[in-house]
């Protein structure tokens, strides 16, 4: 696994205990069995049974605009600088370990041009388009920590050219290549393809020739069926834009 000097050495599920979500959706979490992880596996797993009730669940449009059921909660100062710190973590934790420098350069795009597009759409556009998040939303991989091990290990390839940049942006018309030779290494993920959510409208994707084509139809695709949570994005765009 390849990691940068900076998260080299982070732990990655000790950060889910102050979130008290699994927000990269592993499976791991749940076999955990010290005193510490007994609240978060029990929190999670009533979020799971709302979750499979599909009368209890409903898909959150993440380019809403959320207001709190109580007026006075989440008021005072630290509560607020809290919720904002966590829904960044949250952000960056489900983007595989996406830098903080990354997620305030991909902010400032969006202050230059506010007057003309919705914030959040154009938010969630930027993470939806990276390369490694376009594998995994493809089914290539089964995380997005396995996505940009293929691409840095160079197993990746746009327009017939390697790319070993996961934080690639993909645009409308590019072609995704993966390697054939290492099928073994995704094979299972590819055979898991056919199961609930779906692979997202806006990829083209041949299994047989290992290819994907981004159209051009993202603000299409119901991204509300892609996340477990709500992202929360206004609280981290509040103060930039």
């Amino acid at each position: 696994m390849h990691f940068s000097k900076k998260s080299r050495f982070k732990p990655l599920f000790k950060q889910i205990i102050r979130l008290r979500g699994n927000i990269q959706n592993r499976k791991k979490l749940l076999n955990f069995k010290k005193k510490k992880w007994k609240d978060t596996i029990q929190f999670y797993k009533k979020k799971i049974k709302l979750y499979k009730n599909y009368q209890k669940f409903k898909p959150l449009d993440q380019t809403k605009y959320y207001i709190t059921r109580y007026s006075n909660r989440g008021t005072e100062y630290k509560k607020k600088f809290r919720d904002k710190l966590n829904t960044k973590i949250s952000i960056r934790l489900l983007y595989g370990g996406l830098s903080d420098k990354k997620l305030k350069n991909n902010i400032k795009q969006l202050s230059k041009r506010r007057n003309t597009i919705d914030s959040k759409l154009e938010l969630l556009k930027l993470f939806e388009t990276r390369l490694d998040t376009i594998l995994y939303r493809a089914k290539f991989s089964s995380s997005l920590r396995g996505a940009g091990q293929l691409i840095t290990h160079g197993k990746v390839y746009v327009n017939n050219h390697k790319v070993k940049s996961k934080s690639y942006q993909i645009k409308p018309g590019d072609l995704i290549n993966i390697n054939p030779k290492f099928l073994q290494l995704y094979k299972i993920s590819i055979v898991r393809s056919t199961k609930w959510p779906l692979p997202p409208k806006h990829l083209m994707i041949n299994y047989r020739t290992m290819q994907i084509l981004f159209i051009n139809n993202i603000k299409q695709t119901t991204l509300s069926t892609l996340f477990l949570f709500n992202l929360r994005l206004q609280k981290i765009l509040i103060n930039h834009i």
